[in-house]
């Protein structure tokens, strides 16, 4: 959609409204639609399948590594096998909060913020997954990023274990793992003038600590989508700046959920699907051309519909 679409001053009236059964169900629908989509067109569930694109980054990826020298090769393909993985683990628990999602929507009665914080971790998962594999950058890079989310992730880990009382040596385990691993694939610290750990090296190409979601979301997600990070993040963090809005609506008394939050939470995790489709697609060498397209037909189909329905 676009500012043509909709006529001047229009906008600002559209789905201020409570949230009703017939909207609840189309909105639900879509969502199935889009994710099955999305299994359907990347055959999620049939790795074997990817390998079989001998043009694809992954196999090009693969060549690079087969290049190198031992040990080192077998470090490093150890390293892009777990790069893989993580790509796949985020991808899936996106998927699954748009599953949770097409639930919460059909609630009664109906949700208020819930559909706003379910879309988030939906489009931060696509982004996680995204960021590992942009197909726009070299391997070197590739391995980088997953390094240090890798070494964020264990600090992360080692920081939870001693809250919940474990010895520190059991809870610094998995750091000394990935610190010694990421040694082994001769990954090169990036350390700050103060001597803080801010990122890693492979050869000539560097890479933080960890992604900026935040960033991330304005460069990659569709950009008839504006600004869907900040869009999810007065809701997904409590603030009462935006949440007071659905005791306004409800007059002041309990909360009532509006049209304008199931379309949010529905149109970024269409977005977010859209993204991890195209970036799947791009690295594993999958034609998805198809889908996107009924992708873009049926979530602008869906759009006019919700329209019609939420202004009857």
């Amino acid at each position: 959609m676009n500012d043509d679409d909709v006529p001047q001053g229009e906008a600002e009236r559209l789905f201020t409204v409570p949230i009703t059964a017939e909207l609840a169900t189309v909105a639900a629908t879509i969502l199935k639609r889009f994710r099955e989509l999305a299994d359907d067109s990347l055959r999620l569930n049939h790795p074997e399948a990817f390998e079989q694109n001998t043009n694809s980054l992954l196999r090009k990826e693969d060549g690079e590594l087969d290049a190198l020298s031992e040990p080192l090769r077998s470090e490093r393909h150890s390293l892009h096998g777990l790069l893989l993985e993580t790509a796949s683990l985020t991808k899936d628990n996106a998927l699954d909060h748009v599953r949770a999602l097409e639930h919460d929507l059909l609630m009664q009665p109906p949700p208020v913020w819930s559909p706003l914080a379910l879309s988030r971790v939906v489009m931060e998962g696509v982004l996680f997954s995204e960021y590992l594999l942009d197909p726009t950058i070299p391997l070197n890079r590739r391995l980088a990023r997953l390094a240090g989310m890798w070494r964020t992730d264990a600090t992360y880990a080692q920081k939870q274990a001693e809250a919940h009382g474990q010895e520190s040596a059991e809870a610094g385990q998995m750091l000394a793992y990935v610190e010694d691993a990421l040694q082994k694939c001769q990954a090169t610290e990036r350390r700050n003038p103060k001597g803080k750990l801010v990122g890693y090296s492979f050869g000539s190409e560097s890479e933080p600590l960890d992604i900026n979601i935040t960033q991330r979301a304005t460069k990659v997600m569709p950009d008839w989508l504006p600004a869907p990070y900040r869009l999810t993040s007065g809701a997904a963090h409590n603030r009462p700046w935006m949440i007071g809005r659905a005791r306004d609506l409800a007059g002041g008394e309990g909360l009532m959920g509006e049209a304008a939050t199931v379309m949010a939470a529905v149109m970024v995790s269409m977005g977010a699907i859209e993204t991890v489709v195209r970036v799947f697609g791009e690295y594993f060498g999958v034609d998805v051309s198809e889908a996107l397209q009924m992708m873009k037909e049926e979530r602008e189909a869906f759009l006019y519909e919700a329209i019609a329905i939420a202004h009857r």
